[in-house]
């Protein structure tokens, strides 16, 4: 078991890039589910979306 993690203790780094990539895409998707939920609600009240709000879809 040593030797496999002297061989190969490169491949934390990739791993962990990746485990980051996987927790920013969700961190990303749950702010796009915020604005989405705010913009239908705004929606269902008859408002109009500030620009603000509708400009951080387009990120």
């Amino acid at each position: 078991m040593i030797d496999l993690f002297r061989d190969y203790w490169w491949l934390v780094f990739p791993m962990g890039f990746m485990a980051m990539g996987t927790f920013r895409a969700y961190l990303r998707y749950r702010t796009q589910r915020e604005v989405v939920r705010a913009l239908r609600d705004l929606a269902e009240k008859g408002r109009e979306a500030p620009a603000a709000l509708v400009g951080q879809l387009e990120r």
